[in-house]
């Protein structure tokens, strides 16, 4: 149904009828017509909101991808001076440091994979990053 197309129809109904002194007809024609115009304007807002909803989701899926690539570079960097400090210190005490760290880096990973996943199952879209 084209709504712009009815409310056009009711337009040229409502002249006939104000021709021919139809009060009651113009009354109820007048009424069709406001009810197509909020019809127009609520299926307007839903684009709208469609639109920026679409535009909000693009633009956190940039953001996520950026956030992502910051996690992999921190990960390098731990790993990086897990290795330093593992040469740093004597053979026992860098081993137990270097351990302790790999450790943490694991746990640190994993929990930060775990809500990075959580995060866009919340968002309800289905990014490709």
């Amino acid at each position: 149904m084209d709504l712009f197309h009815e409310i056009r129809q009711i337009e040229v109904e409502i002249a006939k009828a104000i021709l021919a002194g139809a009060d009651a007809t113009v009354g109820a024609l007048k009424s069709q017509k406001t009810e197509f115009e909020r019809q127009l304007q609520l299926a307007a807002l839903k684009r709208d909101i469609l639109r920026d909803a679409n535009n909000l989701a693009e633009d956190s899926a940039h953001i996520l991808h950026g956030k992502e690539t910051m996690f992999d570079d921190w990960g390098r960097e731990l790993t990086r001076i897990q290795s330093q400090l593992g040469i740093s210190f004597e053979s026992k005490t860098g081993d137990a440091i270097s351990s302790q760290l790999q450790n943490e880096i694991r746990k640190l990973c994993t929990d930060r994979e775990e809500d990075f996943q959580e995060l866009k199952k919340s968002c309800k879209i289905n990014f490709h990053i």
